[in-house]
Formats: structure tokens, C-alpha cells, sequence
């Protein structure tokens, strides 16, 4: 929403230039329309030029740098309600907490288990602490939404699932919440000599339906969409070279993105030759962290010329991340960083390799893992 300044070439008479005010407000659409943004545009008329500060002397690149100062102008008081707005609702929203989070338990539970800095770098602490205080204010939302004392909760489990359907919530976020509500809960009925049943994680028929509502959304995340050699060869000539190095690396290695990342550092990569003639490429797995270092080597064997080849492209350290809006506007609007790994199971497969082999190759800890979140069900083999 503003005003902008359109150049008349045609027009005869000065000035050669007009006033118009842009504005995607649902009040103002006045005209159907199948644009995906609307807008409605209108001019100014020359009678009102002198209060907004034009005058039919102006050149068009003044009448351009006055349209940017009121636009600037428009910009900082949207701001500024917006700012009010949020306040407001704010201000709302602690007349609840006060009721439902004594200050003097808040401030000792945040101490406590929100930021506990322990032996953290500053940029680990600015993430983690983000990252809980998002998740408290979720559960501070809950709480005051379903209004009802910790000691109830176990009762009316069903009414805080039925608060998750209506929000649409990914069942990892709703467990994460789930977590830090009956820790809260723990903490405060611990503190008010009160008995407190935990809210169980929701299982069966609760479970499903609320998969199934996020699923709905078209702003739910999914899992990356596989991506494919041939994929690759369509790509070839259109993206980077580095990206198109980093992407032939992550389909027949199916390593992590950090892993391939981690390439370009020597002491992450190590290349066994067999008495066989045959080759090895073992990678540190960074991710592994309940095994001591020696185990958290992985082996994945060079079978096929094109892992011969991600061989060189290792060597050659000529290889990069590419943005993930680059994948899904050259192959998917579902794939994304992990799609070569997505698909590295079913291409294992139909070159012949055995489950069992191909699991070791993703640095799984159990068969299920890579059947469970990497084997597409559609995708069948002979």
C-alpha cells in the first residue's frame, strides 16, 4: 500500500507524470479479480497535489523522491500500530498468565530450565534459549487457553488434544509442548504441595486424526521428495557447477548436508583401498553423538562409476551447498536438502544392493530406520 509515480510519455502538457495510490486492502477490491495478489489502484487528483506536498512543477524524479518520503511515512505508522496492536494483545494476555504463572515461580522455572547456560558458546545459548522461550510461549498459550489447574489436567486429556486439532500442530511440535507442559506442571504443583498426573502423549485414534489435520495444511511441512540421477541430468546445464557437484555427492552417497559440508575438511573423509581393488570411502558422522569417535565411522563402498566419480569431485573440493528455493524451482517444490539421501535407498535397491548393506551405508543404528523413514512404499523393485 502507497503511492506511486507513473511517466505519461504520450501526454503533451507538463507535467508528464501522474499520482497514484496502490492499496491491497480487502475493503478497497471493489472488482473480481484472479490475480494472486489484488489491489486496487486509483489516482490522485490534482486538487489535493498541494496537502501531499507535489506541485505541477516537479520533475518526475522529484515527484519519485517526494512518492518514496510518504511512503516511508505510511510505512512507520503501519509499524507503529502494528507495535500498539501487539501490545495490546499483550497486555490482554498477562491479565491471563498473572492468574495461571505466579512471577516469583515463572522467573525460577526460566532460570531453571528455560536458560540454563551450563558450558554453552554465546551463539549456542542465543539459539537454544530462542528456541525454548518459542516453545514456552506455546505452552503459556495452552495453559491459559484451556484455563484449568495442573492437577486437572490429566483429567481433560482430550480437551487439550481437541486444543491441537484446532491449532493444526505437527505432532513433534505438539510433543515438545507436551514435554515442557508437564514440566511446568511438575514444577508448580511441586510448589503448591499438589498432586500431578502427566499428560500422556496421544496414541491410536487421538494420534492419527491430528497427523491428519496437520497434513491439511498447505503450509505443513513434509518430507523431502526423492531426488533422483535423473534428476540430475536434467539440471546438468541449468544450476552452478559447485551445486550440481554438491547434489551428485548427496545422490550416490546419501550422505546428510552436513556431512557432504564437512568434506572439504580432510579429517572428515578417509578412502580404504582393498586388496581387492576395490575402494571404501569411510565419513565421520558429526550427528552420532552417544558413540565414542572411533564409532562413529561409517563405510559406504564404491560400487558404481558414478560413486567413482563423487570420488574426484571429493578430491577436487569443488563443491557447494545450493539454496534450497534453488532445488524446488529446478526439480521440486517438495525436495530440499535431503532429497538425495531420500532417494539414495530405492537407487541402492534397484542396482541390486541388499537392505541390510544399504542401511550400514546410511549410518543407521537399525534396519527399521531406513525402512521406516527412507524406503519409498510407492516405489516397487524387481
Amino acid at each position: 500500500m502507497g503511492y506511486y509515480v507513473r511517466l505519461l510519455k504520450q501526454k503533451k502538457t507538463d507535467p508528464k507524470w501522474k499520482i497514484q495510490f496502490v492499496s491491497y486492502k480487502k475493503e478497497h477490491q471493489k472488482v473480481k479479480s484472479n490475480a494472486k495478489e489484488k489491489k486496487r489502484t486509483w489516482d490522485i487528483p490534482k486538487e489535493r497535489w498541494g496537502k501531499i506536498g507535489f506541485h505541477l512543477g516537479m520533475s518526475f524524479q522529484d515527484a519519485q523522491a517526494r512518492v518514496k518520503q510518504l511512503n516511508c511515512q505510511i510505512k512507520i505508522k503501519r509499524q507503529e500500530e502494528h507495535i500498539f496492536k501487539y501490545h495490546e494483545i499483550d497486555k490482554k494476555m498477562r491479565l491471563k498468565y498473572d492468574s495461571m504463572f505466579p512471577d516469583e515461580f515463572v522467573a525460577e522455572f526460566e532460570e531453571r530450565f528455560i536458560r540454563p547456560w551450563g558450558i554453552l558458546s554465546k551463539k549456542q545459548r542465543k539459539n537454544r534459549t530462542t528456541r525454548r522461550l518459542v516453545l514456552w510461549r506455546a505452552v503459556q498459550k495452552l495453559i491459559t487457553t484451556i484455563h484449568l489447574e495442573p492437577t486437572d489436567w490429566f483429567y481433560n486429556t482430550y480437551e487439550i488434544y481437541d486444543y491441537f486439532y484446532q491449532q493444526k500442530l505437527s505432532l513433534g511440535y505438539i510433543q515438545s509442548i507436551l514435554k515442557l507442559s508437564n514440566l511446568w506442571g511438575y514444577f508448580i504443583s511441586r510448589k503448591l504441595s499438589k498432586p500431578f498426573n502427566p499428560i500422556p502423549h496421544p496414541k491410536g485414534y487421538e494420534r492419527q486424526r491430528l497427523i491428519e489435520v496437520y497434513y491439511q495444511k498447505k503450509s505443513a511441512r513434509r518430507p523431502s521428495s526423492p531426488i533422483t540421477p535423473n534428476d540430475l541430468n536434467i539440471i546438468k546445464n541449468k544450476i552452478n557447477q559447485e551445486n550440481f557437484n554438491w547434489l551428485f555427492l548427496s545422490v550416490w552417497l546419501g550422505l546428510r548436508p552436513m556431512e557432504i559440508d564437512l568434506l572439504k575438511d580432510d579429517h572428515m573423509w578417509i578412502i580404504d583401498n582393498l586388496p581387492s581393488n576395490k575402494k571404501v570411502l569411510w565419513v565421520f558422522q558429526t550427528k552420532i553423538i552417544a558413540l565414542p569417535p572411533e564409532d562413529r565411522w561409517k563405510p559406504i563402498p564404491i560400487i558404481f562409476d558414478e560413486q567413482f566419480f563423487a570420488l574426484e569431485i571429493i578430491k577436487s573440493k569443488y563443491f557447494k551447498r545450493p539454496l534450497v528455493k534453488t532445488i524446488k524451482y529446478h526439480i521440486s517444490s517438495n525436495a530440499n536438502l535431503y532429497g538425495g539421501r531420500k532417494g539414495f535407498v530405492d537407487l541402492m535397491l534397484s542396482r541390486g544392493q541388499r537392505l541390510e548393506n544399504i542401511s550400514i551405508w546410511m549410518g543407521h543404528s537399525t534396519l527399521s530406520r531406513t525402512w521406516r523413514s527412507y524406503k519409498n512404499k510407492r516405489v516397487y523393485h524387481f
